[in-house]
Parts: structure tokens; sequence; C-alpha cells
């Protein structure tokens, strides 16, 4: 069972190389309000974990991380510039994109349609 990301972390940089490559690591401040919000979210959105439970899985991380990283991204995105082209509009996220729910609460298959 792992842990949820922090910006205190010893190795946060090697973790965010493979998980947020354009993560703000020279600003641990700034990491660590974004890595808190992503937390946040995600925890609002999991099921609850057994009790006794240590830690949370692997998955969690990964969702964490990638809820971190769309906020950052959103934060960024431009919101036009009044030309008529629409190349001035970006990607939008959401809240969390089916991506982190899928790795926070798992759908299960449905038996084929006969």
């Amino acid at each position: 069972m792992a842990q949820w990301l922090t910006a205190e972390d010893a190795d946060i940089e090697d973790v965010l190389a493979y998980l947020w490559t354009d993560a703000p690591v020279e600003e641990p401040k700034v990491l660590g309000i974004y890595l808190g919000a992503a937390k946040a979210a995600c925890i609002a959105y999991a099921p609850e974990l057994p009790e006794g439970t240590e830690g949370i899985p692997d998955e969690w991380v990964l969702a964490q991380a990638m809820q971190a990283r769309n906020a950052y991204n959103a934060g960024g995105a431009p919101v036009g510039g009044g030309d008529a082209s629409g190349g001035a509009y970006g990607i939008a996220t959401y809240p969390l994109d089916w991506h982190v729910k899928q790795l926070l609460r798992p759908q299960r298959a449905v038996g084929g349609i006969f």
C-alpha cells in the first residue's frame, strides 16, 4: 500500500518525473497546493477503505498525480483571444476526468448484450 504524495517527500522529483513531467517541483509551495487539492478531490470521490487498512492503493497515488496535473494544466489554458479562428482555445479539463475516476472507483464489466 502507498501513501499520498506531498511536496515534502524526499523522492518527489523522481516520482513525478514519471507521473507529471512538468510539475512545478522547483516551487514546493505551489506543488503542495496542487497535490493537496488533488488529494482532497480524490478522497471525496474514492470509496472508503476497509477499517484498519494501512496506506492507500497504488492506483490512488496515480490518480492524485493525474488530478494535480489536470488542475495545473487547466490554470494555464488559454481562454480565447477574441479571434474567430478558434486557435486560442485549449483543451478543457473537468474536476475529475474519467481516467482519474476509473483509478479511484473502477467500473466492472457487465456481461454482453445478446
